[in-house]
């Protein structure tokens, strides 16, 4: 993985084009969890596809520098 400090991520995080991507995501995983409510139970595979969806965008979401504790930062 390439070399990063905590302030080399701050610096991103604070970004306008990292808040406007992140604010699309929340965005995006609004719209998934709406569809859920009307869809959900009618096809388990989108069913599935969805769910993974909305966890791997929290995920990048809620990432934090800590989260690669022991690695070289």
């Amino acid at each position: 993985m390439p070399y990063i400090t905590a302030a080399d991520f701050q610096a991103w995080k604070a970004d306008p084009v990292t808040q406007a991507y992140m604010e699309a995501s929340r965005i995006r995983i609004e719209d998934v969890k709406d569809g859920m409510s009307t869809a959900c139970g009618l096809d388990p595979a989108a069913d599935n596809f969805n769910r993974g969806f909305v966890y791997a965008y929290r995920e990048m979401l809620d990432f934090r520098i800590t989260d690669m504790a022991g690695e070289e930062l």
